[in-house]
């Protein structure tokens, strides 16, 4: 059950962004996750992204699937190694 404004286009569940003030519009992304301590880079993850200042956004919903799919995976797609960087 989708939600439309006026001109019957469908509304996404975002408001500005919290930061900025910027629009936020939803696409599929990738994002990075910590479960457990360990890092997941999770793929085609449906987020808001601010349009000005690039900061994500999710739903309650999505933040959920994302979750569970992190907790339920049992053979990752891939698996990439990932630079450490420590400030001097």
């Amino acid at each position: 059950m989708g939600v439309s404004n006026k001109k019957g286009h469908a509304m996404m569940p975002y408001d500005d962004c919290r930061y900025c003030g910027g629009e936020v519009e939803e696409r599929l992304d990738s994002l990075d996750y910590r479960y457990h301590g360990q890092l997941y880079i999770v793929e085609n993850v449906p987020v808001g992204v601010c349009k000005q200042c690039g900061e994500k956004f999710l739903t309650a919903n999505v933040a959920k699937r994302v979750e569970s799919a992190v907790a339920l995976l049992q053979v990752p797609v891939a698996t990439v190694p990932v630079p450490v960087v420590r400030i001097p």
